[in-house]
């Protein structure tokens, strides 16, 4: 059904519950729940704290200095006396299911708590001097009231939930567009290094700590891409049970037996066969899936901007789960519309290309890149810090400095560019990790353009 049809049958049962009710009754319902709103606040998030499904997306903090607050709103906002035009109150309610999608927080938890919410208010009304008719008239327009506003949030809850898978797929479709064999060679190659650092740790003095497969380029990859790219298919999860058999198991032994000083050529032997068996799997995985063409930015053949809450919700949810750390850089051409008034929209075009190459040679493998508006690029840097992804967002600043960019007739002129950092804060949305980089960014160029700031 078309959201605008919704949103009238929303507004014609709105208008049906209140004019039920006489004014006096409806009063006496507001003032109540005025009056125990924040007993109210504090009763549903008592609940969801205490609940361990909830516990990943609620903290103490969050609770206290934001939703205890926005929760006593709402239930004022549902039985205040002057009642907003209820298409606006559906707008909201549905805005608030938008905003739960985004954040992943299961609507059946919300759901419960609402009902908590309904049988407090029940009580309530219970202590008043209502006559008998009286409060079972109430009681029906209070849980009618929240039932309706509830229907609102879910649906659109729903929808969006549908949108974020739909777009998980249609992500998962575009990076199988890319060009996969040379791909499966730049992994085989990842993970061949990674061993070559094995062994030269091994052959060396060996102190310290074996380099972990999930800190190099291809356990990024492997982490952060691959679980995308070929989500559920079974070579993933073999090569996962290789990967942590070869890391807590046979380079343990291996070590072991070197620190010994005994015959360490059958542990080499199974660490050689391990890691071979992932290149198998990994070739194997690469070749079920090779040379499905999707969707890209045509210009700069960076990814899409609508591929962007399908990967900051999943960092956002590893960086919850693993307390792993993400950082966005959102990146402005400076002057860009003078390049192309003065040299062309085509001179404009070359020089966005060049861009994304330039921030292409500036990440790593593991990162993501968007084209994220007309000559703003965006970056996802995962499993880095604040200080790293600084040095990133510089060292890209100063390869533009440094390199001026070709316009077309053998020409050439200085481009620069500002960039807005901003580190994963904790928080559960993630439009807030790119407002901050937005805004860290609107610091940047209204101090003067190529320069980075950091939110």
């Amino acid at each position: 059904m078309p959201k605008q049809t919704k949103s009238r049958e929303f507004a014609a049962d709105w208008q049906s519950l209140h004019q039920q009710m006489t004014g006096l009754m409806r009063e006496l319902i507001s003032a109540t729940v005025d009056k125990h709103a924040p007993d109210l606040a504090s009763l549903f998030y008592n609940y969801m704290e205490a609940d361990k499904d909830a516990a990943v997306f609620l903290t103490h903090e969050l609770v206290t200095e934001r939703l205890h607050t926005s929760m006593q709103g709402w239930l004022r906002e549902l039985f205040s006396l002057k009642q907003k035009d209820p298409v606006e109150i559906y707008q909201y309610q549905c805005h608030v299911g938008v905003v739960h999608a985004r954040i992943q927080i299961p609507i059946a938890l919300v759901l419960r708590g609402t009902r908590l919410l309904k049988q407090a208010i029940t009580e309530l009304l219970v202590e008043t001097e209502l006559e008998r008719a009286e409060l079972v008239q109430a009681t029906r327009f209070v849980s009618e009231v929240m039932e309706l506003s509830m229907s609102a949030m879910t649906d659109s809850y729903i929808i969006n939930v549908g949108k974020n898978v739909r777009t998980d797929e249609s992500y998962r479709m575009f990076a199988l567009g890319q060009n996969m064999l040379a791909e499966r060679e730049r992994q085989r190659a990842a993970l061949s290094e990674w061993a070559q650092h094995i062994l030269l740790h091994l052959l060396g003095d060996g102190e310290g700590h074996l380099p972990e497969m999930r800190h190099s380029e291809f356990g990024r990859w492997l982490q952060h891409k691959a679980s995308i790219i070929f989500h559920e298919a079974p070579e993933l999860e073999r090569i996962r049970v290789c990967i942590e058999k070869l890391e807590r198991t046979l380079l343990p032994k291996l070590t072991e037996q070197r620190n010994r000083g005994g015959d360490a050529r059958e542990a080499m032997r199974q660490v050689e066969a391990d890691i071979g068996e992932v290149k198998f799997l990994l070739t194997g995985l690469f070749d079920r899936f090779i040379e499905v063409e999707s969707g890209r930015d045509i210009l700069t053949r960076l990814l899409n901007r609508r591929y962007l809450p399908t990967i900051l919700m999943r960092e956002v949810a590893l960086a919850r789960r693993s307390s792993v750390p993400f950082a966005v850089l959102l990146l402005d051409i400076d002057h860009f519309k003078n390049i192309n008034d003065t040299h062309g929209h085509d001179s404009g075009d070359m020089v966005l290309q060049q861009a994304a190459d330039l921030v292409t040679a500036g990440v790593r493998v593991g990162d993501f890149i968007f084209r994220y508006g007309g000559e703003e690029l965006l970056v996802v840097l995962v499993e880095i810090e604040k200080e790293q992804a600084k040095y990133i967002a510089e060292s890209i600043r100063a390869r533009f400095a440094a390199e001026p960019l070709r316009v077309g007739d053998g020409k050439t002129m200085p481009v620069t560019v500002s960039i807005g950092v901003a580190s994963y804060s904790g928080h559960p949305d993630y439009e807030k990790i790119v407002k901050d980089a937005d805004d860290a960014l609107y610091r940047a160029k209204n101090a003067g353009r190529n320069r980075i700031e950091v939110a």
